[in-house]
């Protein structure tokens, strides 16, 4: 069975006035449930993926494109031509939160001109009926805090599209793109975290999406610092559902999580590119179709190279903190000192 590469030729381009975004699975980034962090942890820790894995067909079923590959440089006018929110709407109900609209427009163009650069796009986006349900509960015990959530939404039709270029005449680079994109779906996640204190913890996480999605794109670059002036051009279409199954947690500043799961669905993707590229002349066809079941596999670590708070402070802080907010947030939180690398880049680039 043909396998559908992810990667776009385009990508490795390095254009100065164009940001060329990461791909995307089909199914839209419906629901993220995230366990609850000890009230005692600090907030904003990142999140790294050093490494991922897909097996079986998984990787078939998992087309990618069709999102705005054009970044407005700072400075640049916006015009907005259509900015009509839907009527967004909010409930308490069932002791969750009800949220979503009856759908959104919004259309605008960019234009910058300055400096040797030089940026016009055009681009517009719509939503349709959305709506998302969210419960969160915590309980702080003897043994700790546990907390789990529940999260649910259904996306009728999400939509974008761009047209633009953008060029440094200093820099001679240039980049056109046009993008289309439209997607459906609907997801369900639950986790559940148990944090014995703030150095150790555990959390599983269950979630579930059906999407389709398709795209289209074109894209032309041209770059002679890095030896690049190609065209490049694909389709492609997807209708995939997927369960997967997460369990992670941390011990002192190390955090790690596995995910595995099963896709199924259909695929299909054409594209090609001709020219320059890196300095290799490049000329390719691609036409690929997949449909199966087939078997994910992710895994993450993390290690948190930052300053906690006194373990004092933080025992002090979580009787209350933990009954009177009910979940981890940064208000009445004490926040944790600097490390010298946080205190050094901050002081270099005045953070």
């Amino acid at each position: 069975m043909p396998r559908i590469a992810p990667s776009l030729p385009h990508r490795s381009a390095t254009v100065p006035t164009a940001k060329v975004s990461q791909p995307t699975s089909p199914a839209p980034a419906t629901t993220e449930s995230k366990p609850v962090k000890h009230p005692g942890m600090p907030e904003g820790a990142p999140t790294y993926s050093p490494w991922e894995k897909s097996t079986g067909e998984a990787s078939n079923l998992m087309v990618s494109g069709g999102d705005n590959k054009l970044t407005p440089p700072p400075g640049a006018k916006q015009n907005m031509l259509i900015d009509r929110p839907g009527n967004p709407f909010q409930k308490d109900v069932f002791g969750g939160k009800v949220s979503g609209g009856l759908g959104s427009m919004q259309a605008s163009t960019t234009s910058h001109s300055g400096g040797g650069v030089h940026h016009y796009s055009a681009q517009a986006e719509l939503n349709g009926p959305h709506a998302a349900y969210e419960l969160q509960k915590v309980h702080a015990g003897r043994l700790g805090v546990t907390s789990g959530q529940l999260t649910a939404e259904a996306n009728a039709l999400k939509a974008s599209a761009q047209a633009g270029i953008s060029a440094d005449t200093k820099g001679h680079a240039y980049t056109a793109a046009l993008t289309a994109k439209a997607e459906t779906g609907v997801g369900v996640a639950a986790s559940a975290s148990h944090d014995f204190n703030r150095h150790v913890g555990a959390y599983l996480k269950g979630e579930g999406k059906a999407s389709a999605t398709a795209f289209a794109e074109g894209v032309a670059s041209v770059d002679p610092k890095t030896a690049t002036a190609l065209l490049s051009a694909q389709v492609g279409a997807a209708a995939t559902a997927g369960a997967y199954g997460t369990v992670g947690g941390h011990v002192g500043r190390l955090h790690g999580s596995a995910t595995a799961g099963v896709v199924a669905g259909a695929a299909a993707q054409a594209g090609g590119k001709l020219g320059l590229e890196n300095g290799f002349l490049k000329h390719s066809a691609d036409v690929n179709a997949a449909v199966g079941v087939g078997t994910h596999i992710k895994t993450d670590a993390a290690l948190d190279l930052r300053h906690h708070i006194k373990p004092g402070i933080a025992a002090g802080l979580r009787p209350s903190l933990a009954s009177a907010s009910g979940a981890a947030s940064s208000a009445g939180v004490v926040q944790p000192e600097k490390s010298r690398v946080e205190k050094f880049f901050a002081k270099t680039f005045g953070g």
